[in-house]
């Protein structure tokens, strides 16, 4: 019994432990701290995008790429008022493969004084260890101008996006034309899904009225 206690007591240790150490290799990737996340999407989603589009250039395929809807091109947007983009994705728009069929085996059973410990190693922790994998269709979202290709930011799993009141004052301050670039892909589990993009979508340029 003495063995177990001290096994009871040691489980806090060791989940802090595993917990910083875990954590240690995620997070954020360098240099995409300003963005701005919509939806279910995770960092480590955002993570594996980004190694795609640096590998290869997003194929153009308009019945999987998102276009965006409003505001319609070659609208005037008045820098008082903050709109809200919206899009849509080609004939996959609707479709958000399910998961698929874990291959982890399932956790041991055990004794109630031992089930933290068991929660605290089995798969299930480990694979959820920062948040649950993203599955579906993920959109990239780019607010630029010439002189900043990096007003605003988004990966969202949702198909609008409404700038907060901050991040319009940067875009409106900008004094300039702007260009709303769309690409996005399919993920599962925070992976690039088999033929699933990344994919480019519409770039739309607007002016900013006072």
């Amino acid at each position: 019994m003495k063995n177990l206690y001290r096994l009871a007591l040691l489980i806090p240790l060791a989940s802090v432990s595993l917990y910083a150490c875990g954590h240690e290799e995620e997070g954020v990737p360098a240099g995409y701290e300003d963005v701005v996340y919509g939806g279910t999407t995770t960092d480590e989603a955002l993570a594996a995008f980004l190694t795609a589009t640096d590998a290869n250039p997003p194929a153009n395929v308009p019945s999987q790429a998102p276009g965006l809807l409003s505001p319609p091109a070659g609208t005037m947007l008045s820098a008082s008022t903050i709109p809200t983009f919206s899009w849509a994705v080609g004939a996959t728009s609707r479709l958000t493969p399910s998961a698929p069929p874990s291959l982890l085996p399932a956790e041991p059973r055990a004794e109630p004084l031992l089930a933290p410990l068991a929660a605290l190693l089995g798969p299930v922790r480990a694979a959820h260890a920062h948040g649950t994998p993203f599955t579906g269709y993920a959109t990239w979202l780019v607010v630029s101008s010439d002189a900043d290709p990096k007003l605003a930011r988004v990966f969202t799993s949702e198909t609008s996006w409404k700038p907060t009141d901050a991040i319009w004052a940067r875009i409106t301050a900008a004094k300039a034309t702007i260009t709303v670039e769309l690409q996005g892909a399919q993920l599962v589990d925070n992976r690039i899904d088999m033929d699933g993009g990344p994919f480019q979508g519409s770039k739309t340029t607007f002016t900013i009225t006072p």
